[in-house]
């Protein structure tokens, strides 16, 4: 190893643990929250769920998930995480429903390393006690960049989730490790396209074969297919046109914290089909 590696190395380590000491404290004083971004029926335009998206609202601003959940991930804090990741987004998704959005569901991110706590069903079966919402209510997602044993813990920890009625979808799909059978045996509902495929639909002709393809392998898997990263109209006509079934992204709307999120649905409720109480 060079000398040059050397040093790389050294100060990737420094990072990582002043990365872990400044997790521990955003974990203890309250310093990470959800905004959260719609998804929308192509046929209908209704909305029908939102996807919970963490940020680090740390003293030198917000930070990006992917600049933090690997230090999570790579440190197991992740773990110590999950109780507040549902806690909070079934809270909010209880405070939605209190305000007459009781048709939406929220879906949330896991990653490979907490599909291996022994505790997260518990965890998760917790929550959804705690704040009376049905399992169907709620649909965790699973990135396709990281792949895992369709033998292992973590697809015993899927399979599990699926029995006690939990949705569960694979994200980012077409970008990761993902096979037919990682698919079949996954027992999914729902596959999402990357955004890097919407994107470039019109620049890079073979993008749209890519998308049919993929369109067509969840069709015929009795799969829901929703594309990621929509932000123009003619995107969302192209998919419509394609038989995709749901979309997300700036077009409809960005991230939201939970009361800017409010207004905006109730804003909006007729168009999205949703029918908000009356203060």
């Amino acid at each position: 190893m060079s000398f040059f590696q050397s040093l790389q190395n050294l100060f990737a380590s420094r990072k990582r643990v002043i990365g872990a000491t400044d997790l521990r404290r955003a974990l203890t004083h309250d310093e990470f929250t959800f905004y959260y971004q719609p998804e929308w029926d192509l046929k209908t335009g209704q909305v029908t769920g939102l996807e919970a998206l963490i940020r680090w609202e740390s003293p030198n601003g917000i930070i990006p998930p992917n600049d933090f959940i690997p230090v999570l991930e790579e440190t197991g804090l992740i773990n110590s995480f999950t109780p507040f990741l549902f806690n909070q987004t079934l809270h909010d998704l209880r405070e939605l429903y209190a305000v007459g959005f009781e048709d939406l569901f929220m879906s949330v991110n896991l990653s490979v390393v907490q599909l291996q706590d022994p505790v997260l069903l518990e965890t998760i079966e917790n929550s959804l006690n705690q704040y009376s919402i049905l399992p169907e209510k709620l649909e965790c997602e699973v990135t396709e960049s990281r792949s895992f044993s369709t033998d292992g813990l973590e697809m015993e920890t899927l399979q599990k989730l699926r029995k006690m009625g939990i949705k569960v979808s694979i994200d980012d799909f077409g970008t990761g490790h993902a096979s037919l059978n990682y698919v079949k045996n996954l027992n999914t509902h729902k596959l999402k396209i990357d955004r890097e495929f919407v994107k470039d639909l019109f620049d890079k002709p073979a993008n749209q074969t890519i998308m049919r393809m993929i369109i067509e392998l969840g069709h015929s898997l009795g799969l829901i297919v929703l594309a990621e990263g929509i932000e123009t109209p003619e995107q969302e006509k192209w998919l419509k046109d394609n038989g995709c079934d749901y979309a997300q992204g700036f077009l409809l709307s960005r991230p939201l914290p939970l009361p800017m999120l409010i207004s905006f649905l109730r804003a909006n409720a007729v168009k999205f089909g949703l029918s908000p109480k009356n203060d």
